[in-house]
C-alpha cells in the first residue's frame, strides 16, 4: 500500500510528490509497528528516505536502524488516528492540517486555499526529519518538498 500526494502542474519535469510505502509490520516487545520509506519526487529528480543498515545507539539508549521509519500500531494504532483526523480535515472547512508521527520521522502541513473558480486546492508541506534518516538523531533539521495539491488528489490519499 502506498499514500501518495502530488500537485497539480502536470508538467512532469516540474512535478512534485511525496509518497509513503508500506514496508512490513514487526511485533517488538508488545507492540506492533508497520514499517515505511518516504520518496520525494521534484521533476525528475527523487529521493528516498529507508534504512541504510547501520545501527546506533540513541541518546536514550535504544538501539534501532537507521532510516526505519514506523507508525504504532499497536496498543495505541497512530496510522489509523493519522486516516481518520485527515478525513476528518478533507471534508471540513477546517483552514488547516497538521500531522508527525510519534516517531519522528516526517511533518505534513495542509492549509486550504480560497476557492477560485470552483477548484479547490490546497497548498502541501511536507518535511523529512534529516536527523532521523542518517544518525537517529532527532534534530528537527528537514529535507522536503511543498506544492499545491486539488481536492482530487487529497481525497485519493488514503484510498
Amino acid at each position: 500500500m502506498k499514500l501518495k500526494l502530488e500537485s497539480i502542474n502536470q508538467n512532469q519535469e516540474t512535478k512534485v510528490s511525496f509518497t509513503i510505502e508500506f514496508l512490513e509490520k514487526k511485533l517488538e516487545q508488545d507492540q506492533e509497528w508497520q514499517y515505511y520509506r518516504v520518496k520525494l519526487q521534484n521533476g525528475n529528480e527523487s529521493y528516498c528516505f529507508d534504512s541504510i543498515n547501520k545501527k546506533t545507539t540513541s541518546a536514550v539508549g535504544t538501539i534501532a536502524e537507521v532510516g526505519k521509519f514506523a507508525f504504532a500500531v499497536k496498543p495505541h494504532n497512530e496510522l489509523d488516528a493519522f486516516q481518520k483526523s485527515f478525513t476528518n480535515f478533507s471534508n471540513s472547512e477546517k483552514q488547516s492540517f497538521r500531522f508527525e508521527p510519534s516517531d519522528p520521522s516526517f511533518e505534513l502541513i495542509i492549509e486550504r486555499l480560497p476557492i477560485i473558480n470552483d477548484e479547490h486546492n490546497f497548498k502541501v508541506y511536507f518535511w523529512v526529519d534529516a536527523g532521523n534518516t542518517k544518525a537517529l538523531e532527532y534534530t528537527w533539521d528537514s529535507i522536503g518538498v511543498r506544492f499545491i495539491c486539488s481536492k482530487e488528489c487529497l481525497n485519493s490519499f488514503f484510498e
